[in-house]
């Protein structure tokens, strides 16, 4: 049964769900990213939805809620390595929900933590991310796919939080491009990858641009070429959280409440 059939005959349950649920489909980004979050985004998903895609360390997350009212977890990344977009050194954003269940100052209403299936980020983790635009009211972000565009990288394996469950299923690339390396990513099914390779995978697809055009695509959609989405650098002004001065190379994701908050190093 679709989520807002299950919330309409849910009763009060069901209304109360309808807040929390409206505040994940705008961290998100709008009903494809949240389409993708409930269903299996394969490589070609990650980075047809990324305008930045980052290796990096995180160095803190932390939580609380902002000026508006509204829960969320900020993440610190020390980045090592940018494969898309501009992102570079230390590099702080926000995503909906705390990391635990905390009342208001006033005591009259209880914050959740971030909904199920929402990425979560622990202090000295690697990570590959494949992050999208920032939301436009809030400034959130979150990787592209939710927990599948998030990818923690350990000795010798890197995968998502769903183990890489169908991150190769249905993709078709150009034969030309493949190698023997490919292969044996093209044919995994789940399960950890070697980060070498898929790294590799991801810098080569990157810088080849196979998305746009049209060399790498999903079975079953309208092929040819695509355009990733770009940042608009006047979205980083609107994400400086308040009290703070951008930088003088600010960010460029923009700002929500469930998006995240980019800023530069020594911008903390």
């Amino acid at each position: 049964m679709p989520i807002g059939r299950r919330l309409m005959t849910g009763g009060r349950a069901g209304m109360r769900a309808l807040p929390v649920l409206a505040l994940a489909w705008a961290a998100l980004g709008g009903t494809k990213a949240l389409a993708l979050s409930l269903t299996t985004a394969n490589v070609v998903d990650l980075l047809d939805q990324a305008n930045a895609i980052v290796v990096g360390r995180v160095e803190a997350v932390t939580d609380g809620i902002d000026e508006r009212g509204i829960p969320y977890t900020e993440i610190t990344l020390d980045i090592s390595e940018t494969i898309r977009g501009d992102l570079a050194e230390t590099y702080t954003f926000r995503q909906f929900g705390l990391l635990n269940p905390r009342r208001t100052a006033d005591g009259r209403r209880k914050m959740m933590p971030g909904p199920a299936g929402f990425p979560k980020y622990v202090p000295g983790e690697n990570v590959l991310l494949f992050l999208r635009p920032a939301a436009a009211w809030t400034g959130f972000r979150m990787p592209a796919g939710a927990t599948h565009g998030k990818f923690t990288i350990d000795a010798g394996r890197v995968q998502n939080g769903l183990g890489n469950a169908g991150l190769f299923r249905d993709v078709h690339l150009d034969q030309g491009l493949v190698t023997e390396r490919d292969k044996r990513l093209l044919t995994t099914a789940a399960g950890p990858l070697n980060p070498d390779a898929f790294l590799s995978f991801v810098r080569r697809a990157v810088q080849e641009r196979w998305i746009e055009n049209g060399r790498m695509t999903r079975a079953g959609r309208p092929g040819g070429p695509r355009t990733p989405p770009r940042s608009d650098p006047d979205d980083a002004r609107r994400q400086t959280p308040p009290g703070r001065t951008p930088g003088p190379n600010p960010p460029t994701a923009p700002l929500d409440p469930n998006a995240s908050i980019a800023l530069p190093k020594g911008g903390r």
